[in-house]
Order: structure tokens, then sequence, then C-alpha cells
């Protein structure tokens, strides 16, 4: 875990570092850093505490057309006992040809694990701690406007797992049930117009990637994961928001448990609890709408279907889940347009509250 620490550490150090050559800058750019303290709320953690820790800046301050870059960390503890530390950058260099973007994580959140696949029972989850570092490295050219290629780079690691898992499905044997360690690279697409992507009201956003967890070293486990995450945001009377996000996972090969597409949480599905459903293959459908009511106040209606299967050919005969719920919004930040937003949540079996950071999609 350390080396990949230092990995990440030296890979950051050296986006600067071939920046600073292309402009000749004598300095590092001049950085913005702030600081927000949070509460939040999910079915997951129940009451929680934090902080969110950010950065802007430009990499060259002579380039004019260059986005400007930012780092978000964001340290959290729960009443649970559950803690974690999470880095996310995005850093843009030489007149938004390069895209340098990924996520560093450390957490030791106690979860309930409730088996894989459709059709598992309320009554057989089992509470699970673990620790979990996550290493996330996607690394983009701009070949056109708007479009970008490339590839992504994945690590993660699971130990100090305290129970064996022991699947209630007869024959499906759950790979990495005491921990594991996986590490894969794979090409990458991306097609980015949003106007704000923490808080998009028109554009659009496509992601598809292709990660081989077979052939690099540390795999426990041998396995070939496609992604596509699919979004659109139309602005309606100036006023009146409405956006879409279809999401599709696909794995080939022995997954470990927890790097398994799943539904549930504050990304997909909101109001099942994270990971409630989970299997080799996924697919979410998930529409919201979101619309100024007075000044910093904002409210929400979303939904959305979705469902796992072992096979991606049982997607068309499996039980399709569904969620909807009511949300607000609320105005943190007008320069940058950016929000917490409060949601609850409903399915045909739970509900859950979540109050974060940012939009779900």
């Amino acid at each position: 875990m350390c080396l990949f620490r230092l990995v990440a550490t030296l890979f950051v150090w050296m986006i600067f570092c071939a920046s600073n050559v292309y402009c000749q800058q004598k300095e590092l750019p001049k950085t913005k850093i702030g600081f927000l303290p949070s509460a939040f709320y999910t079915p997951e953690t129940r009451l929680g505490f934090g902080g969110l820790v950010y950065t802007y800046f430009k990499m060259c301050k002579k380039d004019t057309i260059v986005r400007k870059s930012n780092t978000q960390t964001y340290l959290s503890y729960s009443i649970n006992q559950q803690y974690s530390v999470e880095t996310d950058y995005q850093i843009w260099v030489y007149k938004n040809k390069f895209y340098f973007t990924g996520v560093i994580d450390y957490s030791k959140f106690p979860q309930f694990f409730y088996g894989i696949g459709n059709a598992t029972d309320e009554d057989d989850k089992v509470m699970v701690s673990f620790d979990l570092f996550r290493l996330n490295f996607k690394n983009l050219i701009q070949v056109k406007k708007r479009l970008y290629l490339g590839f992504s780079l994945n690590h993660q690691q699971v130990y100090n797992q305290d129970i064996k898992l022991v699947s209630g499905m007869a024959g499906m044997e759950i790979y990495g049930n005491m921990g594991y360690t996986a590490t894969g690279i794979g090409p990458m697409l991306m097609i980015d117009d949003r106007d704000n992507p923490l808080n998009p009201a028109k554009g659009s956003y496509l992601e598809v990637s292709v990660v081989d967890y077979q052939n690099l070293i540390m795999n426990q486990n041998s396995f070939v994961n496609f992604t596509l995450d699919a979004r659109k945001y139309i602005t309606f009377f100036h006023k009146l928001i409405w956006n879409g996000n279809l999401y599709l996972a696909y794995n080939n090969g022995q997954v470990p448990y927890r790097m398994l597409p799943e539904i549930g949480g504050t990304r997909f599905m909101r109001g099942y609890y994270r990971g409630r459903f989970r299997d080799n293959n996924a697919v979410v459908l998930q529409h919201e709408v979101r619309m100024p009511v007075y000044k910093i106040l904002g409210l929400a209606l979303f939904g959305g279907i979705g469902e796992v299967a072992n096979d991606i050919a049982q997607l068309r005969s499996n039980t399709i889940h569904y969620h909807y719920g009511l949300g607000a919004r609320i105005r943190i930040n007008k320069k940058e347009n950016t929000n917490i937003r409060i949601d609850y949540g409903f399915t045909k079996d739970s509900q859950g509250l979540y109050v974060v950071f940012a939009e779900a999609f």
C-alpha cells in the first residue's frame, strides 16, 4: 500500500514538473485553498461528520485557454465508527490537450453484505469489517474538441477482513471472501461538454472503459471489466433542468465481491442500501428533474430502474428494481454553483435519507 501511495505522489508531482517545463515557470502555480466542514447522513453510515479541503489553480499562468485544475480531499467519520480519506483530482495541462483525473482512497467502513445476486434476502445480511485502499488514475489526451482518449489504471486492496463470507446462493462462490488485491489497466474514451461537472444544467457526458485485471502483477483474481456511463442534461424554460443517466457494467471472469457492480447508495438507486444487490453485470437507468425555488433553495424529483445479473442475458428476465424520491438543494457556493443535496429515496422494500455534496450524476 505504501508503494502505491508513493507512486501516486510521484505521478502528480510529474504533472506539475511537466507543466513548469512547458510554461518555463520558476514557481509552482498560485493555488487557492479552502475548507468546508460538513455533516451527512446515509443509511450506510447514519450520522457523520467531516470536511472537504479543496484547491483551485491553473497549471500555467500564461495559458489563457487551459481550464482551472482542482483537487478535493474528503475526510469523514460516522457514529458507526467508520472513517475514510478520499482525494480526487482533475488536472488540465497545455490548452486542455492533456487531462489527468483520478482518486486515492483509504477507508475503514464496516458494511452489511447481502450476498450475490438479484434475489437476496434482507434477513441474510451480515456485517463485515475491513480496510480498503483504492487507487484510480485516468490519463487522457484530446484528439478532437471535447473528445479524449487514454487509459485507466486501477488498483484495489481489501484486507483485515473479519468475517469469511459464504454465499447463500447454491454453487455461487464469493471471490475475495477474506480480502483480495486486484490491479488492472485498459483503454478509455471520454466526451464531456457539461457546463459544470458538479452541478450540470446543460450538455452531455460519455465515458467508456475496458480494464484488464488478468495480466498484471499481484492479482489473485482474473477478470475483464467493461463500463459505459452516459449522461444528458437539458434546461427548459431557463430554470427547469432534466438530467438522465444510463449506466452499464459487464464483467467476464472471477470478480472480487466488492468490485462487482452494485445497486444502492448515493449514486445509484437512492433508497437502497449501498450494495443491496450486486453481481457480475448491472444496468441502471435514472432520471431527475431539478429547479430553483427561492434564492439558494431548490427542489428535485428523481426516479429510476435497475437490476443485476450473473449473466448479461439474464438482464432481460430478472426482477427489475425501482426507486423514486424527492430532494432539496442548498447552494453553498454561488460562483462555482455547487450544492448540498438532501434526498429521500423510496423503493418497494426500503427507504433512505441522503445528505451529501454535489449531484448524484
